[in-house]
Order: C-alpha cells, then structure tokens, then sequence
C-alpha cells in the first residue's frame, strides 16, 4: 500500500524510480561473516577477475597478466596485454577470452596457430567501451558484457552519477565469427550467465536487478537487491553465484535524486571522496559519513549504513537466494567482484582488499543448515 502510495507521489511530480527505500539484509541474506572469516589464499594489488576451465583450472586477471593459479597458491603468468584487464572467461574448449576495456581477445594465450586469437571490438557498427564481464556458454558462444557506451570502466563511478542507461549486452558467435547485440539500454551490465535451462541473464547494476533477456527484450526476474549486482558465476549442482560489489543506503538513493547537488560535487570533489558506493572504505578520514555509519567509542557498527561491503548470494534454478556469505560494515573484505567454484572450493575475489578467498561450500551449507535448524 505505502509502495503504492509512493509510486504515485512520484509519478506526479515527476519523480518516476524516486523512493529512498532501500532492501534490508534479512531472510537468505541476513548478514553474516563467512567472508571475513575466510581463509586469504591470494593477495595482489590489481585483482579483476577469476574463472575455472573444464579441467578445473584456475585462471586470475590481474593488471595487464592472465595468471594460473598453481599448487601453493602461487599465482604464475601465462599471458600479458598492453592493457588492464577487465574481464576474463575460459570456453569449453579452454580457449581464453580477455576483455580490455574497449575490446575482447578470444584465443589461446601463447597466440599458436591453432587458436588465432581473434579480437572483437565493434558490434554492431558501435564500438566496445567499457567490457565489464564475460562468460562462456556451454555451446561454445560467449557473452560479453559492454557496460557503458559513455564511460570507461575505471569510471564507473561517473556512470552511476550520471545515471548511465547505455549498457549492452553482446552475443559472439565463434563459429560464425559474428557479434550480435542482445539487449541494449542497460543501466551498466556488469554480468551475464546462461543457466541450466538455458535462459540468457544479465545482472543491471544502476537498476539493482537481475535480468533476463529474450527476443531482443529484457524483464527483471531478481529485482530490488539491496546492493549493486556484478558477476555471476556457475555453481555447483545448479543455479548460480551472484556477487555485488556494494550495498545500497538511503543517503546515496537521496543524492541520486538531486541533480544540482550531484553535478556541483561531481565538478569540485575528487571521486574518491564523493557520496557514493565504494568498492573498500574506512582508510581516509576525508571518506563523505553514510547516515549513522560513524564510529562510536572508536568502533564501527556492523549494522551501520555501508559505504563498501561484502557480499554474494547463491540462488537456486528458480532464482530463490538459498543464502549469502558477507564482509560486514567495517570489514576488510569488501568489493566483491568475482567468484568461481571448483567442485567444493569457492574463490571470491575481493578487489577492494586485492585478496583471493577460498572457502568451502559443503561447509558453507551445513553453517547455513545449522543456522536456520534445516
């Protein structure tokens, strides 16, 4: 009734989207410290992305290098590229495909013969801009996630505050060597997937949803997370992980809605200081305060409004979230952008921490049983 209600008020002066209501943590997403708690297997400045081959191998973008992730946690480079990597998938054929911010390289990483490496950067007659995530279908296709036709990915913040909506979301066909686009309008695609039952989705940060996409349409099956949704990554025995990268709170939402405020702090502040989510908080006192989130007595509250967070969620087939795993307000463990799953071993990438977590997810699940008295 009060959604309604709001809804309504909105509409009529013009404020369509404008609630401040923000999604509590409750329910599969009560918060916990599974995150913070996790043993550290990798730490590296300049962490992207993660992603397991068919034969179980684990690969690392970092900076310009693809990595494999060796016995001892020893990560060794196997490819480097003039520039920063922001995505990275293996096909089913173990073949890598690296996205470089305005462009996609699809090919063996030593660049034999046998796998010429194949360089997408136009679909579409528009170039790629900002390619945020990549994913490899089980019919050897791979969908690319182009977040920004305005901005590059080290801007993303920008995007946010500028209410980007020109994310799309690109389909490769290896076979036929043609790009297509699936969807386009996208408030910053920022991951993509194809589940079991074959179903294309693509994860709207700006919007806070979850996406699925069909005949060239797009309609919100996760809607109304409470934090910014990236990556999504297969799990095992069904469904899927869905990382967010930070967790909404009013004062954000608020300052969303005031377009003068907005462009004044956008053109006297440094970026880092702005009201805005973060991918890790807490180390410079010039940080902007997220409503109550303040120190008292020299602690901050875990409860308190999140400028950065940790979090990602296992949902099943039907899209329900079975549980969450979470770095809590004042937490090291925050920005989590990547995750892969190698039969029981869960990695989590944290780029605000520059770490590597590994966990295990039958013992994730028997914490969560216990929990809730399954």
């Amino acid at each position: 009734m009060f959604d309604a209600l709001t809804s309504a008020v909105s509409s009529a002066f013009n404020r369509r989207g404008s609630s401040l209501s923000v999604p509590i943590l409750d329910g599969a997403l009560k918060p916990n410290n599974l995150l913070e708690e996790a043993p550290v297997l990798v730490e590296r400045k300049g962490l992207e992305d993660i992603a397991v081959s068919a034969n179980g191998e684990i690969y690392v973008a970092c900076g310009h290098d693809v990595m494999r992730l060796a016995p001892g946690a020893e990560l060794r480079p196997i490819a480097r590229h003039e520039r920063d990597i922001t995505a990275l998938t293996i096909l089913p054929d173990g073949v890598l495909a690296v996205g470089l911010g305005a462009s996609v390289i699809v090919g063996s990483p030593d660049g034999s013969s046998a796998n010429k490496p194949v360089v997408v950067n136009h679909v579409d007659g528009q170039p790629l801009n900002a390619v945020t995530a990549l994913h490899a279908a089980a019919d050897g296709t791979l969908l690319i996630c182009d977040a920004s036709a305005a901005r590059p990915y080290s801007e993303w913040n920008y995007d946010l505050m500028e209410k980007g909506r020109t994310g799309r979301l690109i389909r490769y066909d290896r076979a036929a060597d043609k790009a297509t686009t699936l969807a386009s309008g996208l408030a910053y695609s920022f991951g993509a997937f194809v589940d079991r039952q074959g179903r294309t989705l693509v994860s709207e940060t700006w919007r806070h949803q979850v996406d699925q996409v069909e005949g060239g349409k797009t309609r919100p099956i996760i809607p109304a997370l409470p934090g910014y949704p990236a990556r999504i990554a297969t799990a095992e025995g069904g469904g899927f992980w869905l990382t967010v990268f930070a967790c909404r709170t009013q004062l954000v939402e608020f300052v969303l809605q005031e377009t003068d405020y907005r462009r004044e702090m956008m053109r006297t502040i440094d970026p880092r200081y702005w009201v805005a989510p973060a991918l890790s908080s807490g180390i410079d006192f010039r940080e902007p305060l997220q409503t109550g989130s303040v120190k008292q007595m020299g602690i901050l509250k875990p409860w308190a409004p999140p400028r950065s967070y940790g979090l990602v969620i296992r949902f099943n087939d039907d899209f329900i979230p079975v549980y969450s795993l979470h770095s809590r307000v004042g937490g090291r463990h925050h920005g989590i952008v990547a995750v892969a799953q190698r039969d029981d071993d869960l990695y989590v990438l944290s780029k605000g921490a520059g770490r590597i977590l590994k966990l295990s997810a039958s013992r994730i699940e028997a914490v969560e049983a216990a929990e809730h008295g399954a």
